[in-house]
């Protein structure tokens, strides 16, 4: 082996070793091979090393370079989607293209979230630039003459929007200022929507998932609101006058300065809710859960509070002329300085 001629060499060359023989000579010989064998290898390991992140680099560049060709790829075919799509929702002459362009761009949000606020605002646009048209609300049966049907291509983009929306949060359709009023909107889910200032008069929303959505200042006078899932749902400053909300759970509703005379609350739950500043008069809450509400102060004239659960409820200082009480269960409520007369 080449490692015993350069072993033996260097034993004769180094000082102190020169001349031993026998015995000695043959462990120094073999301390020196041993030595030799640790640096060879270690040589040998640094080499491979070298080759191996030389080789591993080499991959890693390829898989980046195969990473982009496949995100441009992806990417193209999106764009190749969103094309087709828009080319379908613009289709004049049939509903069932322009239904499928709508999903369509539902399913290429759900895939590509950088697109999802654009197809969003597409949609609202869409919805918007359509409800003027001459058959954008088609009349219902007679059963229900005060209300339309949207027509269904337009319904579709409305309940894509409130999907998207309620699946995510970081993201709210925008549907303000829309004209909505007197539509057949039963059951749609339009959850996390803005729909400030909507008017949404006489709007048939029972059932409908509305939770979080923001619509401060809209119009639902007379809305049917029966059901509606309404939890987080701002609804400050917004004109319920005469809607129907019977049953409806109204906790952890923002209620604050709307207008809900003449509503009809019955069995509405109102547990713990501070309605100050909530306009009340004359409107139907029998039978209702008001259990701790904070309704101190305000003006409860003509409010039918029959068989309502009110135990706890601070009432100081309400004016409650005229007010329904007959029935209600005022234990440990708060009655000071509340005006009874006519009650």
């Amino acid at each position: 082996m080449a490692i015993g001629p350069g072993a033996l060499w260097v034993l004769e060359s180094a000082d102190g070793v020169k001349g031993l023989t026998g015995k000695d000579r043959a462990e120094a010989l073999d301390r020196v091979r041993g030595r030799a064998i640790a640096i060879g290898t270690g040589l040998i390991a640094l080499i491979a090393i070298y080759f191996t992140a030389r080789t591993a680099h080499a991959a890693l560049a390829s898989s980046a370079a195969a990473q982009q060709t496949a995100a441009a790829t992806e990417q193209g075919m999106v764009t190749g989607r969103y094309t087709a799509a828009i080319t379908q929702l613009g289709d004049k002459d049939s509903l069932d293209i322009r239904l499928g362009g709508i999903y369509a761009l539902e399913r290429i949000a759900t895939d590509s979230m950088r697109d999802d606020p654009v197809i969003a605002e597409v949609l609202a646009t869409f919805v918007r630039g359509h409800l003027e048209d001459d058959d954008a609300r088609r009349s219902l049966p007679e059963a229900d003459p005060q209300r339309y049907r949207l027509r269904a291509d337009l319904r579709a983009a409305l309940a894509v929007l409130g999907r998207r929306s309620h699946d995510n949060n970081f993201f709210h359709s925008d549907l303000s200022g829309l004209d909505l009023h007197q539509l057949d909107l039963s059951r749609i889910t339009l959850a996390r929507t803005n729909l400030v200032s909507a008017d949404l008069s006489g709007a048939d929303l029972h059932d409908a998932n509305l939770y979080f959505a923001d619509l401060r200042g809209a119009d639902l006078t007379g809305a049917d609101l029966r059901g509606a899932k309404l939890g987080g749902t701002d609804l400050r400053g917004a004109k319920l006058g005469g809607a129907k909300l019977g049953g409806t759970d109204l906790r952890g509703v923002d209620l604050r300065d709307a207008d809900l005379r003449d509503a009809d609350l019955r069995g509405a739950k109102l547990d713990g809710m501070d309605l100050r500043g909530v306009d009340l008069r004359d409107a139907d809450l029998s039978d209702a859960k008001l259990g701790g509400a904070k309704l101190d102060g305000m003006d409860l004239r003509g409010v039918d509070l029959r068989d309502a659960d009110l135990r706890d409820a601070n009432l100081r200082g309400a004016d409650l002329g005229d007010a329904d009480l007959s029935g209600a269960d005022l234990r440990g409520a708060k009655l000071g300085d509340a005006d009874h007369e006519g009650t």
